[in-house]
Parts: structure tokens; sequence; C-alpha cells
């Protein structure tokens, strides 16, 4: 018997019983089939109503965002700076000026001093 018919006979058998007979069937991800008499099974008291709290999006989210501004100490410390060669005129030993390297360049340690500084962030507020 395909499936269809097994329905079919369920839903006529339905039909046909008197009121003390119930057929129940699922069909779906578990396959099942209940054939209870009024006798047998207890009735259960009905549910309660189901109380539904519908919460509006502005009550949810009630509040609004606020720049704050924070203000805070950033140590100091020692700075490697690059110096660049120095290029100028120089007199030679036999007095001819000519375009020379005055200063190699190279590296230098610069001493950064404690400065204050300002974070500014976004932060919701709620009401």
């Amino acid at each position: 018997m395909r499936l269809p018919h097994v329905v079919a006979a369920l839903l006529l058998a339905a039909v046909s019983l008197p009121a003390q007979f119930a057929i129940e069937a699922r069909f779906g991800r578990h396959v099942g089939a209940v054939v209870r008499f009024a006798d047998c099974a207890p009735r259960r008291a009905p549910c309660p109503p189901v109380r539904r709290v519908f919460d509006d999006c502005h009550d949810r989210h009630r509040g609004h965002w606020r720049t704050v501004n924070e203000q805070f100490l950033v140590p100091g410390y020692w700075r490697d700076e690059r110096l660049p060669p120095t290029y100028g005129w120089v007199v030679d030993h036999c007095g001819c000026r000519r375009w020379a390297m005055v200063d190699p360049g190279g590296c230098r340690r610069v001493w950064v001093p404690d400065r204050w500084e300002t974070r500014t962030q976004q932060v919701w507020v709620n009401y």
C-alpha cells in the first residue's frame, strides 16, 4: 500500500468512526499513526492562552549615542632619528672651493617628553 492510500484510509476511518475514537496521523520527519479510545486517554485541562509581549523597537533600543572625550598620559620615550648627510661648499688645502659633504649624517636619540592626549569614542547611553 502506498503512502497516499494510507492517508486516505486514515481520513476515511476518522470520519466514519463514532466520537469516542480519535485517529491521529503525522507524516513528516517521523512517520506515525495513533488510534485512541476516549475512555482510555485521560483528558487534559485546556492550556492557558499564550501571552505574547511585543517589544516595540523603541522600547528595546531606547537611548542615544554620546561622544566621550577621555584624557590620558602618554609617558615619555626615546626616539631614534635618522639624520641625512649635509653638503656644502668646502675650501680644500689648496684654497679651492668645492661642493662636498660637510657632515656624514647618521642616527641620534631624542627624548620625547610626557604628553597628554585625548581619546574620543562613541558610547551608547540607555535612557
